[in-house]
């Protein structure tokens, strides 16, 4: 346990559900899958820096070298060229200290068209920017990925069925899945997606890699449909059954999160073993325990721990047992199981879960 709470404390900064502590190359992808129109490419480069005013709000995808880099103060500029076109684009402070945006690199970025903005030189501003070689061993790693997944999820019928209270979500059921299961996640959790998979590839490194991609995508996809903190699902996954798929307690608990036979039967899951079904179950369950106690704060914001108690106590014991003891009933097993939960939700969040304690 000592190991695997080291693990957690690793990975810790990544785990942050906001894509402003994503790396570079995350940032960058998360910020180009948010693109609300169509990107534009070096192809229209030209005309843009001609035309600002005909592109106002359009984003530029384009690999650039780095000509020069100018500082004056507390600012630094950037000169950027691509095609026999330069533009001089103000570096965002986030970017001051890298040390691979250089005379002469090569980059990617994204830059957004803002021709009415008297503080950008060029009518440009820089959204996103990551070394070259590196996205484009992204690109060649995710399109590898998706033509492998692709292959293996072929969705079943069963797949498609549905109950009153609950979907049972495939993500082939949804266009922008197809190819990659991680293509039905928003941005904002695409910015994590490599951190939270490396926990799940770390913490049982028996799971095929389809698997671990199945139950990534799984916790994030759910987490954010339901606005809820990612993080809680994490926890209540590794105390259940450290994220052994094939888990079945002594009650008849199973799967991922260990859902009850009864659970499965009334929310339509029909393989409680599949992890999509199982978490997607799971987080259904634990959405409707926080709206029950008070602890599911807007934008899955940090839960105020002493509400996960209460949450997790009815999970582990029903919330019949807690409306009977007002509170965490006295059973051993369900104590060292909430206090395991809120130790691994507090080892995630760090210093933050301080500031989301409830009075």
């Amino acid at each position: 346990m000592r190991f695997r709470l080291a693990l957690i404390s690793c990975l810790l900064a990544a785990l942050l559900t906001g894509p402003g502590h994503a790396d570079p190359v995350s940032a960058y992808l998360a910020a180009r899958h948010a693109a609300a129109s169509p990107l534009l490419t070096a192809a229209a480069f030209g005309d843009v820096v001609s035309h600002p005013g005909s592109y106002a709000g359009r984003t530029v995808d384009l690999a650039v070298t780095v000509s020069g880099l100018v500082s004056s103060g507390d600012e630094r500029t950037a000169l950027l060229s691509v095609g026999g076109q330069s533009v001089s684009v103000p570096l965002p402070v986030k970017f001051h200290g890298e040390e691979w945006i250089t005379s002469g690199a090569r980059v990617r970025v994204l830059l957004q068209v803002a021709p009415d903005d008297a503080s950008l030189p060029s009518s440009v501003r820089l959204l996103a920017a990551a070394p070259e070689g590196d996205i484009v061993a992204a690109e060649k790693a995710e399109a590898a990925r998706q033509a492998t997944v692709a292959a293996r999820l072929s969705p079943s019928p069963a797949s498609r069925r549905h109950s009153k209270r609950y979907a049972v979500v495939r993500y082939a059921d949804d266009p922008a899945s197809i190819g990659h299961p991680a293509g039905a996640l928003p941005a904002r959790a695409l910015a994590v997606y490599g951190p939270y998979r490396a926990l799940v590839r770390r913490w049982n490194r028996r799971l095929s890699e389809t698997d671990v991609d199945k139950i990534t995508t799984s916790i994030l996809y759910f987490s954010d449909r339901n606005d809820i903190d990612p993080r809680l699902v994490v926890a209540t996954i590794i105390a259940e059954s450290d994220f052994d798929i094939h888990s079945t307690s002594h009650a008849g608990a199973m799967g991922l999160a260990q859902i009850m036979p009864d659970e499965a039967q009334s929310l339509g899951v029909t393989n409680p073993y599949d992890p999509i079904q199982n978490i997607g179950a799971a987080v259904h369950i634990l959405r409707g325990h926080l709206e029950k106690y008070g602890g599911a704060p807007a934008g899955a914001g940090i839960i105020p721990v002493n509400r996960i108690l209460l949450t997790m106590a009815a999970y582990n014991a029903g919330p019949g047992a807690v409306h009977k003891y007002h509170g965490v009933p006295p059973y051993r097993e369900t104590r060292r199981y909430v206090a395991k939960i809120a130790a691994l939700y507090r080892q995630m969040c760090g210093t933050d879960v301080a500031q989301a304690t409830a009075h």
